[in-house]
């Protein structure tokens, strides 16, 4: 069982604004906690399985609102039901390899090639999937996504890379996106549920992470109109970077 010692110092502040920033982003790019927040977590408090308990519940309650925000444009993800149902799978058995795996040496891996798609992808030069072949290779990229999630939290940067590279809208894009993120989110909330890994204060905590990211949900749903597509696909790709940055610190730290 996980012990929630806080402390209430400088780290408190940016602790904070990480999680109403991750909100933040989480309404203009699709993606929010995973990608911003718990690489500045970690970085602040040390402890990766602890802050990943700490942060899920706020997770899968920020996937619903975008959904339906963006619930007419959910016939394109239509391709992505092989990649949900195996990353279900890809999820249990990620979960529970949480406690055992060393994921330093895998979140170094994933954070050179997400660096490699981010530099390819700002030249103008993105690789992209006809919709076939997305559909046929999505429950292999669907496995892999689910065990990175829920072994060491970090499916945000394939995902991404995978819808990128199939070339949806933007509002499908963040649908989807989410609809994807839902299904493992929620999955890895059972799962973490199932091995009594999770105590009062870490609700608790979970709770006010919820509430805080909610908060900066609702200030990008105030100021999303006013942000181009260009400004959108930017915004990914500095997303993306920002994930790749924390893998690197987790990767280093061990």
């Amino acid at each position: 069982m996980f012990d929630l010692p806080v402390p209430v110092d400088a780290r408190l502040i940016v602790a904070v604004a990480a999680v109403v920033l991750a909100g933040f982003a989480k309404s203009v790019t699709g993606m929010g906690l995973p990608v911003l927040a718990v690489p500045i977590l970690v970085a602040l408090y040390g402890d990766l399985r602890l802050v990943l308990l700490c942060t899920t519940l706020g997770t899968v309650l920020t996937d619903p609102p975008m959904l339906w925000r963006y619930r007419a444009h959910w016939r394109e993800s239509r391709m992505l039901v092989g990649f949900l149902l195996a990353g279900i799978a890809g999820m249990v058995i990620g979960t529970h390899l949480l406690a055992y795996v060393r994921a330093a040496v895998l979140a170094g891996i994933l954070a050179v090639v997400v660096i490699a798609f981010i530099i390819i992808s700002w030249a103008g030069r993105v690789p992209t999937l006809p919709r076939s072949v997305a559909a046929r290779i999505g429950p292999l990229v669907g496995l892999c996504c689910g065990m990175l999630q829920g072994a060491a939290g970090a499916s945000g940067p394939v995902t991404t890379v995978y819808l990128v590279s199939t070339q949806l809208s933007r509002a499908s894009f963040l649908f989807a996106i989410n609809a994807i993120f839902f299904t493992l989110d929620a999955t890895q909330f059972l799962s973490l549920q199932q091995l009594h890994l999770t105590t009062p204060q870490i609700w608790t905590a979970g709770a006010g992470i919820f509430v805080l990211c909610a908060a900066g949900l609702g200030i990008g749903f105030a100021v999303q109109s006013r942000i181009d597509d260009v400004a959108f696909k930017r915004g990914v790709l500095v997303m993306l970077a920002v994930a790749a940055v924390g893998l690197i610190v987790r990767a280093a730290r061990g």
